[in-house]
């Protein structure tokens, strides 16, 4: 048995992880999805900087690269310009290494510039969340080996 500073049983440990989970689930769909890649939702600004902080936290993942890569998804969907389309790539080579593909076309400078227009650019964003995308990643690691008992 271990004891963080939660001291929560197995069942506990396995409940907290899967509501952290899908908190994560829900900000990439509200937040990255419908609000920042198609616009089809408005939230505010507490709302809005509540998922741009979590995603940093849980995933490392940078609102404007999200956007601009689901963009091209969409504009050049199931061609070679696709940035993981599975009927060019393979579906074994999206469903497992989905992330290697986001962090390719993520250094794509033209595939930024021409559909990352519109999402957030202020100081968090260029100086924090961007700047140091596994900042937080790392941080949240630290902070569930505390929570949940994982370091000595």
């Amino acid at each position: 048995m271990h004891s963080g500073i939660l001291s929560l049983s197995w069942v506990g440990d396995l409940v907290a992880a899967l509501v952290l989970t899908h908190i994560t689930i829900a900000s990439v769909t509200i937040f990255l999805h419908r609000h920042q890649a198609h616009r089809a939702l408005e939230l505010g600004r507490v709302a809005s900087h509540f998922f741009r902080f979590w995603l940093w936290l849980t995933t490392g993942m940078v609102t404007r690269q999200w956007a601009a890569i689901h963009r091209k998804h969409h504009a050049k969907c199931e061609t070679p310009e696709d940035p993981h389309s599975p009927q060019v790539l393979g579906l074994s080579r999206v469903l497992w290494g989905g992330v290697f593909l986001y962090v390719k076309e993520s250094r794509n400078a033209e595939t930024m510039a021409r559909f990352g227009h519109g999402t957030p650019n202020d100081w968090l964003e260029n100086h924090l969340y961007a700047a140091h995308e596994r900042l937080g990643v790392t941080l949240m690691a630290l902070v569930d080996m505390a929570l949940f008992g994982l370091v000595p």
